[in-house]
């Protein structure tokens, strides 16, 4: 017994979830490597003269499964100059809403979410927005543990590179700051000694956390890829798209009012058609029953088209209790269970609305 469900009772509605992930490089625990998170070190310098980049070139060295896979750093550093500094003083589509403007040389813009600043100096330059100095720090997140991107404003890194506890964060807008100068980073009013600066950029769309200092600067080892007591913990949160899925079935008077179901067959002997000469193995996924000589397999089943006499009263009707959804080629799709029993009154419409993420 089937329905159509027409198109106007179908609706997919997508929404975005988050997970928080930890990683830990630290005291002696490093799930970072386990979760396959880089930590790579950038630095800047000349390609010329070692276009092959030979064993003496500065590299981030990983093994893996045997294999030892290098990733030089000063392409790295060209790569990341490019790509995230060099052109970055654009708006950030991630805040369509309150988007960061262009930068323009000879006027002072506020940026993304501050409102401090001077006619002196642009406040991007006075905060350090998207610099870049001589090398830098690079943790690199898989797309398994970020899915579609990092979400923005999730991130948070405990550093231990100096002995003790820095804690940088993200301040949703892409830029890295130290949260104990989270005044002066947000209203752009530097200490006496310019601490308050941003620290680094996330990219959330590739999940790169980069830390660039001076390489003398309180950051300058800042998730680098020293372990121990002076390692890092960072928390983040991935972002993926789930599909809720809705569909309403309207059951009009009078339709759905027969059953399968082999109880209300005549002497319980069935209401299924099944063929002849079939194998032991295939009667058992369609029958069951508590003795297997009782199987006829090679005549098969006819259904009876006799009921018993208690449906044929007036107040007869079956009870609705499982939904299944099908395609136009018959597949089941998914099955829904309703809380208790539905009596189908055959003089009443239903209508039942059944929703799955996926």
């Amino acid at each position: 017994m089937f329905i159509n469900i027409s198109p106007e009772d179908r609706k997919i509605t997508p929404y975005k979830v988050h997970k928080q992930f930890t990683v830990t490089f630290n005291g002696g625990v490093d799930t970072a490597t386990r979760l396959g998170v880089m930590r790579l070190s950038a630095l800047s310098g000349s390609l010329k003269g070692n276009p092959a980049f030979n064993t003496t070139a500065a590299a981030n060295t990983f093994v893996s499964g045997g294999k030892t896979t290098k990733i030089y750093k000063r392409p790295l550093y060209e790569q990341i100059r490019r790509n995230f500094f060099h052109f970055a003083r654009s708006g950030n589509i991630h805040s369509p809403e309150n988007a960061q403007p262009q930068w323009v040389l000879d006027t002072n813009h506020t940026p993304w979410g501050h409102s401090g600043g001077t006619t002196s100096l642009k406040t991007a330059d006075k905060l350090d927005l998207r610099t870049l100095y001589s090398t830098a720090n690079v943790i690199s997140v898989p797309q398994r543990l970020f899915g579609e991107g990092i979400r923005t404003g999730s991130v948070i890194l405990d550093d231990y590179s100096t002995g003790t506890k820095i804690v940088i964060k993200d301040d949703g807008y892409g830029n890295l700051y130290d949260s104990a100068y989270e005044t002066n980073f947000m209203s752009a009013s530097l200490t006496a000694k310019g601490s308050g600066s941003a620290v680094g950029i996330v990219n959330y769309d590739y999940g790169l956390i980069i830390l660039t200092s001076h390489s003398t600067g309180s950051y300058a080892n800042s998730g680098g890829q020293a372990s121990g007591s002076t390692g890092w913990n960072l928390k983040f949160e991935s972002t993926r798209t789930l599909y809720e899925h809705e569909y309403t079935a309207n059951i009009k008077e009078g339709v759905l009012n027969n059953s399968t179901n082999i109880s209300v067959s005549y002497q319980r002997s069935g209401s299924q058609t099944i063929p002849g000469s079939l194998a032991l193995n295939d009667m058992r996924e369609i029958v069951n029953s508590p003795r297997e000589s009782a199987y006829n397999t090679t005549n098969g089943y006819t259904a009876t088209t006799q009921t018993e006499n208690f449906t044929t009263h007036s107040f007869f009707a079956p009870y609705i209790t499982t939904i299944g959804l099908y395609n136009d080629h018959g597949d089941l799709l998914a099955v829904a269970k309703t809380s208790r029993p539905v009596r189908n009154d055959p003089e009443l419409d239903l209508s039942f609305i059944i929703r799955f993420d996926v």
